[in-house]
């Protein structure tokens, strides 16, 4: 028996060292079409966990809670003063919107007027773990998503109301999208997946939107534990509907969009990386090794989806238009581009934690 188990072993590391090889070949480069996730950048890249374009400028949260800002005009980045450590940042009612804690036991709500920061309204955070905060442009409502509640912060006040059952670790980097009955989680725990959940506003009930295939373990267009998902938006072509993206690098690539209809999951696009892995399998008409995708943004009817090779444009959710990434400029110890009209670009290596990514782009709308 012994005898048997040791050639599994080494097979399985030998897989394990063909899969690490095949991955850097694919992804390695800054040549035209290749793509972000190892680009000979000077290190290290930052761990940025959010980023914002608004008052003309890009803002840029680390990940420690430091924030910073740039001009795209102007050579170097700005640290920005907040009153309290930055937890998130987002854009509520046009304008930059700051949640910060203030070491006590509180969570504030900041909005940005100029050079100062006007307070919005406050909660305490009850030994809560965030987990991520949903604003609406057209709006002063900030939700905020904790283990244990949702919280609604608007017109200085606040009201929370509890989850029917908590959630549950790992959470990895979280992303929110409030709609008028709901907000949408989307997790990306790295190689543990994320998935995606509805949590209802009426009463707090947290429901998995997923669909996980029959028979493989990370089957199905959308699988808790196997798709991290990096970007909500609102469905440009189908109302009531949602556009997600699905992406993670570790060792390979792999990810796709899919739209979210109430319980209906379906694929509207993937993208083969090759080479493939020798080891690798097509599930559900998909190859081992796809695009990841870390971003996603709509403007009117457009949706723009950012994966590791380059920008997709879906006017309707068919084939999209696509631009390779461009070149990446330094600024100030931060990977930034602004050669795209409308689209800030940055590289962040906060995904390095959860997964053999290296840095991965996100993007905001400017």
């Amino acid at each position: 028996m012994a005898r048997a188990v040791l050639p599994r072993r080494i097979l399985r590391l030998a897989v394990y060292v063909i899969g690490l090889i095949v991955a850097v070949a694919a992804t390695s480069g800054c040549s035209k079409g290749a793509t972000s996730t190892d680009r000979g950048l000077e290190k290290p890249v930052k761990a940025i966990s959010r980023v914002v374009f608004a008052e003309d400028r890009l803002w840029l949260l680390q990940d420690d809670g430091r924030l910073a800002s740039l001009d795209p005009n102007e050579g170097e980045p700005q640290p920005e003063r907040v009153p309290g450590k930055v937890l998130d940042i987002c854009k509520s009612a046009g304008r930059l919107t700051a949640l910060v804690g203030d070491g006590a036991g509180r969570w504030a709500l900041q909005q940005r007027s100029g050079e100062d920061w006007t307070p919005q309204a406050s909660v305490r955070s009850k030994g809560d773990t965030l987990i991520a905060v949903a604003c609406r442009d057209d709006s002063d409502q900030v939700t905020l998503v904790t283990n244990r509640r949702l919280v609604e912060l608007t017109g200085g006040k606040s009201q929370s109301i509890n989850l029917k059952r908590p959630l549950e670790e790992p959470f990895g980097v979280g992303t929110a999208l409030a709609t008028d009955d709901a907000v949408w989680l989307g997790l990306n725990a790295g190689e543990w997946g994320g998935g995606l959940r509805r949590v209802a506003l009426k009463n707090g009930s947290v429901e998995a939107a997923s669909k996980d295939g029959s028979g493989d373990f990370c089957g199905g267009p959308l699988n808790m534990a196997c798709d991290p998902v990096n970007g909500i938006v609102p469905s440009p072509w189908k109302a009531g509907c949602l556009v997600v993206a699905v992406g993670m690098v570790h060792f390979i690539s792999h990810g796709r969009i899919v739209q979210v209809c109430d319980n209906e999951v379906s694929r509207i696009y993937f993208k083969a990386l090759d080479p493939q892995p020798p080891y690798g399998k097509v599930q559900d008409g998909e190859p081992s090794s796809t695009i990841a995708f870390f971003g996603l943004a709509r403007t009117g009817n457009t949706v723009w989806a950012l994966g590791i090779d380059g920008l997709y444009r879906f006017d309707r959710p068919q084939e999209p238009q696509f631009r390779t990434l461009p070149r990446f400029e330094k600024r100030g110890g931060y990977w930034v581009s602004f050669e795209i009209p409308g689209i800030a670009l940055v590289l962040t290596d906060i995904n390095q934690r959860r997964s053999m990514s290296g840095s991965v782009p996100i993007m905001a709308v400017r």
